[in-house]
C-alpha cells in the first residue's frame, strides 16, 4: 500500500506541478486574447473534455487505467507545446483542446485507478484520508507552481520545458504503479454519448443517494472555481506580473488546507454541511463587493471550506459508486463537471466584460449560496452525506 500511494501521490503532484501554470494566461493576453477571449479559451478546453469521453473511457477500457493516463500525459505535453510554436488564438485553442482531452483521462482513468488499486488492497473504508491526501499533494504542486512567475526573467520557453520536464516525472509514477490494478472491460466501439449518458443516470437512479451526492459534489466543486482566472484576477488587484504567482499560491494554500483536514470532518451533519456551502457563498459576495488585497483572508476562508467540502462530497460519491460501472459513472461525471464548468467560465467572461472581475466573483457567490439553499430544501431529509453511511 505505501508503494502503491507513493506512486499515486508522486503523479497527483507532478502532474499540478507546471511553472507555466501562473503565467499561461498572461502569455495568451500579451498575444492578443482578450478576458472574454480567455474564458472562452477554458470553454473549449472543457470541450474537449466533454467530446472526449466517449473515445476516453473506450481507450480507457482497452489500455487499462494507467496505459490510458500516461497516454493523457502526452498529449498535455503536445498541448503546452503548441504554445510556443502557433503563440496565437488558434495555436492557444488547439493546445486547450488537448489539455481537455487530457483532463477527461485523469478524471475517468486517474480516478478509478485510485480507488480501486486502494480498494484491492483493503483500504477503501479510508478512501476520505487517501483522497484528502491525494489533494493536499495536488494542491502542494498547484501551489509551488506559483513559482513561475518569478521566473519569467529566464523567458517563457524556458518555463515551459521546465513544467514538460514535471509531466515526464508524472508519468514515471505512473510506470511504477502495476498495470494490474483497476482492469476494466472496453466498452463497445460503437458506443454513443447518449448511450454513455442513458447508462449512467440509470445505474445512478439505481443507487441510493448516489444521484443527488453526484450533483451536490459536481455543483459544490465547481461554481466557486477560480483557479485558472487567479493570474489576471492579481494583476487587477494592483500585483506586479512577476508577483502574480503569490494569490494562486496562498488560496491554493488555503485549498491545501481544506483537502489535507477533511477527512476529520467525515462525519459532519447534513444541516452543517448545507450552511458551510452557504458561507462559501457569502464569503465570495463579500470579497467581490470590497474587492481588495486586504480581503483576500476572506477568500482564503471560503478557499478551505471550499476545498474541504468537495473533497468530503468526492469522497462519498466514489464510495457509492458500483464497481464495476465506475468507468461509465466517471464519465458522466466528467462530463457534467465540464458542462457546469463552461458555464461558469461563460459567467466569468461575462462579468469581465463589465469591466472587473469582481462582478464575477460576486455572480459566483449568489450561485453557490443558492445551491446550499436548494440542498437544505431538498436533500436533508432524503439522503445522509456522513462518510460513515457508506457501504
Amino acid at each position: 500500500m505505501k508503494k502503491l500511494l507513493f506512486s499515486l501521490y508522486g503523479f497527483a503532484f507532478f502532474n499540478k506541478f507546471l511553472l507555466l501554470a501562473p503565467v499561461y494566461a498572461i502569455f495568451m493576453q500579451q498575444n492578443g486574447v482578450s478576458d472574454l477571449q480567455l474564458s472562452t479559451m477554458f470553454i473549449v478546453s472543457a470541450c474537449g473534455t466533454v467530446l472526449g469521453q466517449v473515445p476516453i473511457t473506450y481507450i480507457t477500457g482497452r489500455l487499462g487505467q494507467r496505459n490510458a493516463m500516461i497516454f493523457g500525459q502526452l498529449l498535455k505535453i503536445a498541448a503546452v507545446l503548441l504554445w510556443l510554436v502557433m503563440p496565437n488564438y488558434a495555436g492557444f485553442a488547439t493546445g486547450m483542446v488537448l489539455w481537455g482531452v487530457q483532463a477527461g483521462f485523469r478524471a475517468v482513468a486517474f480516478e478509478g485507478l485510485l480507488y480501486d488499486s486502494v480498494d484491492a488492497l483493503g483500504g477503501s473504508d479510508d478512501f476520505a484520508r487517501i483522497l484528502g491526501r491525494k489533494s493536499t499533494y495536488e494542491s502542494a504542486g498547484t501551489a509551488l507552481s506559483a513559482c513561475g512567475s518569478l521566473l519569467l526573467f529566464f523567458g517563457y520557453t524556458w518555463v515551459t520545458w521546465a513544467s514538460v520536464a514535471s509531466v515526464l516525472l508524472s508519468i514515471l509514477c505512473l510506470l511504477m504503479v502495476s498495470s494490474s490494478y483497476g482492469k476494466v472491460g472496453a466498452p463497445r466501439a460503437s458506443i454513443k454519448i447518449h448511450r454513455l449518458f442513458k447508462t449512467g443516470i440509470r445505474i445512478c437512479l439505481q443507487t441510493p443517494c448516489l444521484l443527488s451526492v453526484m450533483i451536490l459534489c459536481l455543483l459544490v466543486f465547481n461554481i466557486p472555481f477560480l483557479d485558472d482566472f487567479l493570474s489576471p484576477i492579481a494583476l487587477q488587484l494592483g500585483i506586479p506580473t512577476e508577483y502574480v504567482g503569490v494569490l494562486p499560491f496562498f488560496l491554493l494554500g488555503c485549498a491545501t488546507l481544506g483537502q489535507r483536514f477533511a477527512y476529520k470532518f467525515t462525519r459532519l451533519s447534513n444541516t452543517l454541511l448545507y450552511v458551510l456551502i452557504l458561507t462559501v457563498g457569502v464569503g465570495y459576495v463579500s470579497f467581490g463587493m470590497i474587492y481588495t488585497s486586504d480581503a483576500l483572508w476572506i477568500m482564503g476562508v471560503s478557499y478551505i471550506l471550499f476545498y474541504g467540502l468537495g473533497t468530503l462530497l468526492y469522497a462519498q460519491f466514489q464510495d457509492k459508486i458500483p464497481t464495476r460501472h465506475r468507468s461509465v459513472v466517471l464519465s458522466l461525471y466528467t462530463t457534467l463537471v465540464y458542462l457546469v464548468y463552461m458555464a461558469v467560465c461563460g459567467l466569468i467572461g461575462l462579468g469581465a466584460t463589465l469591466g472587473s472581475w469582481r462582478y464575477s466573483i460576486i455572480a459566483q457567490g449568489i450561485l453557490i449560496s443558492l445551491v446550499g439553499i436548494i440542498a437544505w430544501v431538498r436533500i436533508r431529509n432524503k439522503c445522509d452525506l456522513t462518510i460513515e453511511d457508506n457501504k
